[in-house]
């Protein structure tokens, strides 16, 4: 493909949005089945506070090393083999976690077997073009993953990104996003044996120590423009130990869930209705067919494919929600800190 290509194609992006640990990889894993439709996961997750500050017209060279180095809390979790669930990156591959590229953590293996080949290919196209904006230069890139694999449009899935709703709005204002929430209680359960978030949460605590909003775009990893400064200092000397010893409670990862989807909420809530679609996890999971239906006719009608919907509705599995094995003191106190998220997105305090 030459580096000249600029697809024409009126598909509009499309992001799925979300707090993190609540079905948003089910989901992009079901697009992935998809003939059609490129499944790009994990992209600005990845990229961390390095996400989207920054403005002017970088080079692509500028943002190839944007792609292409580990941010320090990425580095810092894997060399103390802190991995995560959506780590990819296939043992025996060429990197080490000291110099292993953002976008080769989870996007790049998520798409093919040999991740390091696809960046091979895709580095000296994006090096290669003059300066742009940030978005132009993230559109490049997706667009020439979909046609590298022969497919129509794409949709990128990054967990976590439900503070990031303004800035691509802004960045790409033609986009569309669908959103995917779940329970509260179980999202913060989740968010609590995961090490990402467990990091999140520790940094959340400490600027609101200082007084500052955790939720507020200039404070939120990957759209603030001080958070890399931030971040470096939080990493400078990691002490990995300390951080496995550290306990949190519960109900910070149940008031973190809810401050998220309070903001977010405000954030979809602003754009005109025919831009977002949400869909509740729980529903996904007991009835896909309908669910996934939904799904795809806000994607494009022109999509649907019986086939493909038998194959994505037969991944979910049903299972009892995990807070309900909680002390009933401890699912109190997680109750109550869920209770504004969980209120705004319909769930009642019971089962």
């Amino acid at each position: 493909m030459s580096n000249n290509y600029s697809p024409t194609a009126s598909f509009k992006p499309l992001f799925i949005v979300s707090t993190g640990r609540c079905g948003s990889t089910l989901l992009s894993n079901m697009v992935k089945l998809h003939p059609d439709l490129l499944s790009i996961s994990e992209f600005f997750t990845s990229l961390s506070s390095n996400a989207f500050p920054g403005g002017g017209r970088p080079t692509g060279e500028a943002v190839f090393q944007r792609l292409n180095t580990l941010p320090p809390g990425g580095r810092a979790l894997l060399k103390n083999g802190l991995t995560v669930d959506e780590f990819l990156y296939p043992q025996g591959g060429r990197y080490q976690p000291e110099n292993l590229p953002p976008i080769l953590c989870a996007t790049l293996p998520h798409l093919t077997g040999d991740p390091d080949a696809l960046w091979d290919e895709l580095a000296p196209l994006l090096r290669a073009r003059g300066a742009d904006t940030l978005a132009g230069h993230y559109r490049f890139v997706f667009d020439w993953l979909a046609c590298r694999f022969g497919k129509q449009a794409w949709l990128e899935r990054s967990g976590a990104s439900l503070l990031f709703v303004p800035t691509l709005a802004r960045m790409f204002p033609d986009a569309r996003f669908v959103h995917i929430y779940r329970d509260g209680r179980d999202t913060a359960l989740s968010m609590y044996r995961h090490h990402f978030f467990r990091l999140r949460v520790q940094a959340a605590l400490r600027l609101k120590a200082f007084g500052l909003d955790p939720f507020h775009p200039f404070n939120v990893p990957g759209t603030s423009p001080w958070m890399p400064w931030f971040e470096r200092l939080l990493f400078w000397r990691f002490d990995a130990e300390k951080y496995r010893r550290t306990e949190l409670p519960l109900a910070a990862f149940g008031g973190f869930w809810s401050g998220m989807i309070e903001r977010g909420l405000g954030y979809l809530n602003a754009l005109p209705q025919n831009r977002v679609l949400s869909v509740g996890y729980e529903i996904l999971v007991a009835a896909p067919r309908e669910e996934l239906t939904r799904f795809i006719r806000f994607v494009g009608p022109e999509y649907e494919n019986p086939a493909w919907l038998e194959a994505a509705a037969a991944l979910p599995r049903s299972r009892p929600p995990a807070w309900q094995g909680l002390a009933p003191d401890e699912q109190a106190r997680l109750a109550a800190a869920c209770a504004p998220g969980q209120q705004l997105l319909g769930y009642g305090l019971q089962p």
